[in-house]
Formats: C-alpha cells, sequence, structure tokens
C-alpha cells in the first residue's frame, strides 16, 4: 500500500507539557475506551478523527481527557492533524493494515500501536508496541516518548526510513521487477 503524497516531513518542536495525541478512527477496534483509561491524568490534549458515540464522549468528560473531535475531513486536513500532532496512537485491537503508521512515520510524529497482527510488521521498529489490551502497558508507552527525548527521537528517525518501504515508485519498481521475472521464468519454459 503506498503512501499518499500529502503526508511529508514536517519538523515540530515536542510539546512535553501538554502533548497532542492523534487519534485516527473511533470503532470498536480502535480501543478508545482502552486508551482514555491510559490517559486520564496525563496531561496532554486528544485529537480524535471519526465519529465518536456518546459513550465515548461521557467517558472522556468523566475521564477529564481534553479531546477535540473531527469528523468530515478531507485528505488535507487529515494530513494537517498529523502535523499538528505530537504522537499517534494506534492501539488498535485489531487492523487490516495500519496505514496511519506510516502516514505518522512520514510525517515525523512518534507513535505508539499495538503490538498484534500486522502493526508490528507495518511499523518495524519505528513505533513503541503495546499490548493494546493492557491499559497499564498503553500509559507506560506514552509516559516513555513523553519523558525521553533520545528514545522519542530515534522512532522519529526509524520512522523516516520505515515509510521509505511503501513509496510508490518503490512499490511500483518491485512490481515490474515481479512480472519481469515472471514473463522470464515463462519464457525460459
Amino acid at each position: 500500500v503506498p503512501i499518499s503524497k500529502g503526508f511529508k516531513k514536517v519538523l515540530k518542536d515536542f510539546n512535553t507539557k501538554e502533548p497532542v495525541i492523534l487519534q485516527v478512527g473511533t470503532k470498536f477496534n480502535k480501543n478508545i475506551d482502552r486508551l482514555i483509561d491510559a490517559l486520564k491524568g496525563l496531561k496532554c490534549r486528544l485529537d480524535i478523527v471519526g465519529n465518536l458515540s456518546e459513550f465515548q464522549i461521557k467517558k472522556l468528560q468523566e475521564n477529564k481527557i481534553n479531546f477535540k473531535n473531527y469528523v468530515n475531513l478531507t485528505n488535507e486536513e487529515i494530513a494537517q492533524r498529523y502535523i499538528d500532532c505530537d504522537i499517534l496512537s494506534f492501539v488498535s485491537t485489531y487492523e487490516g493494515f495500519g496505514m496511519p503508521i506510516v502516514e505518522a512515520n512520514a510525517t515525523g510524529r512518534v507513535v505508539v500501536t499495538s503490538n498484534v497482527l500486522s502493526m508490528p510488521e507495518v511499523a518495524g521498529d519505528s513505533a513503541v508496541l503495546v499490548d493494546p489490551f493492557n491499559i497499564q502497558e498503553i500509559r507506560n508507552a506514552f509516559d516513555k516518548v513523553i519523558g525521553d527525548s533520545y528514545y522519542r527521537e530515534k522512532l522519529i528517525l526509524n520512522g523516516f526510513e520505515n515509510c521509505k518501504r511503501f513509496d510508490i515508485e518503490k512499490i511500483s519498481n518491485e512490481y515490474v521487477s515481479l512480472y519481469k521475472d515472471i514473463i522470464n521464468k515463462l519464457v525460459v519454459k
């Protein structure tokens, strides 16, 4: 899956006082309930892209989470959410692929994601991998990336390398090479 050209490297000073955490998606698998529990008491702002349920809004309010909700965004507006954030939260319980990981990598944002299904394969060594069912582990990951600038910068640099695997030209060249190999094998027979 290639990354959209709209996601580009944008350097930003990390806000250690009150980081903006971006959450893309609100469906059940996005694990927002556990994310809210993990962020309780952490001075941050949670930017959520997607329609929140009444239950989710109530839980955010009860846990005193400072949040903003965004719906019906254009591709450019979504890319801007990445630019404006400090951390991408993608602690889903399952995903088909996990493109937000790569989009955050390309933008230069640190990623906290799940250690299940496709996310470790997509993230490589460019993200903090957590058990999405362990609230304390999720919280510890946010504390680590907020408090450890060396670790955070290492993940961001690894992210720039990681997203190169999803460059449209690289993927196109790999397909061309694969097709040439197949044709050569068919011609040889």
